[in-house]
């Protein structure tokens, strides 16, 4: 009897502690969770029925990555990618856009600026350098849901939520997780990795020679002016085994002779995101992220409530085994390179700035270039 009423105890101790677990885990899940600023409704319109949403219905998810208070131009989105996930065909798109894209932002009620996209979600955030923004834009949802209205004119369809993660919480996460494991397709390096401790160091140079060497060079020549400032990263070709930090350097590089480039990185990226979605799967990370979300909550933001992220948790061993289509925005199929009115790098649609018709058909065909349409008309 006694051993029945100690395992009785046992067993209500542990029910103790996971429902204590997940007290913790709703209330500072919630401390991330930022809700819209809206349009106040007319309440003397009449009320419609809503219908019963198809639980096969495709949902998307914006991605946003930043770097955060510690890092040069903190709130530009370092990583956008759109996850739309399609429950009839177990499939998940992942559209990756490029930062360079540019294209019109909502600045205020009435006018609209060029800029590229990665702005979009710091105009969003700034209420001070932007006051005069539709309602929707402004608050601590702001700069997603910017984001969201920008990028979804370009992948040609609304876009349900959004999740950022700055540097640091990206960092984190890998490391709850153990590392993750990633095959590397051939060995390169890259020599120019910033040092974000050394980003304005002089190098052993005065200011006057840094005033004449700024005078007479820009972009990379000035930059190799400065090699104090960067570090070199090496990847072996093969499986590697990365920690947090590694993760990040490798989801970054930006320089690299043999795998540079934006549309590599966001290559690289996806490569990340199948790998942590690989680890969650295999370790169980519900139980692993529950004692530890407070250490996140200052790094995440997202308009996913409790109710629906945890929809999404009780479905995630079956969204798990949906295919992923990697679909990436590039100058290699609907973009090409261009310059802005300043002289910036800038990547606009083929079709021409702002039309962004062949884009969404290029989604829609989940990354294959329709033939052009032949008139047989006389």
């Amino acid at each position: 009897m006694k051993n029945k009423v100690s395992g009785w105890w046992i067993i209500v101790g542990l029910l103790g502690v996971v429902l204590i677990g997940l007290i913790v885990f709703y209330i500072n899940y919630n401390k991330i969770v930022v809700k819209p600023n809206k349009v106040k409704e007319d309440t003397s319109l009449t009320l419609t029925v809503t219908p019963t949403p198809d639980p096969l219905a495709p949902y998307s998810i914006l991605l946003l990555g930043y770097g955060g208070g510690k890092h040069e131009g903190g709130v530009l989105t370092d990583s956008i990618m759109v996850a739309k996930i399609n429950p009839k065909n177990e499939s998940i798109n992942l559209i990756s856009v490029p930062r360079d894209l540019w294209v019109s932002i909502p600045i205020d009620n009435e006018e609209v600026i060029n800029k590229k996209i990665n702005e979009a979600f710091l105009i969003g955030f700034d209420d001070k350098k932007y006051p005069n923004k539709k309602i929707e834009f402004t608050g601590e949802a702001g700069g997603g849901e910017m984001a969201k209205e920008v990028i979804g004119k370009v992948v040609g369809f609304k876009i349900d939520y959004f999740t950022s993660i700055d540097f640091d919480g990206f960092v984190k996460i890998i490391d709850i997780l153990g590392g993750i494991d990633v095959t590397v397709p051939y060995s390169w390096e890259d020599t120019k990795y910033p040092l974000e401790t050394n980003i304005n160091d002089s190098c052993g140079k005065t200011d006057e020679e840094i005033t004449a060497l700024t005078a007479t060079m820009s972009g990379e020549k000035l930059e190799d002016q400065f090699m104090c400032r960067y570090e070199t990263l090496k990847f072996e070709k093969g499986k590697n085994h990365l920690d947090g930090i590694t993760a990040l350097k490798y989801t970054r590089s930006r320089h690299s002779k043999t795998n540079g480039g934006d549309f590599n990185r966001a290559e690289r990226q996806k490569q990340i995101i199948t790998a942590t979605r690989d680890k969650v799967v295999n370790i169980g990370f519900v139980t692993k992220i529950i004692p530890t979300i407070n250490t996140l909550t200052r790094h995440i933001k997202t308009d996913i409530n409790i109710s629906k992220m945890g929809e999404f948790v009780s479905k995630f061993a079956e969204i798990s085994k949906y295919k992923i289509n990697s679909i990436a925005l590039t100058d290699q199929n609907v973009l090409m390179n261009s310059k802005s009115n300043l002289g910036q790098f800038i990547l606009i649609p083929k079709a021409g700035e702002n039309n962004w018709e062949e884009i969404h058909l290029f989604i829609e065909n989940e990354g294959t270039t329709t033939p052009p349409t032949i008139d047989n008309q006389n």
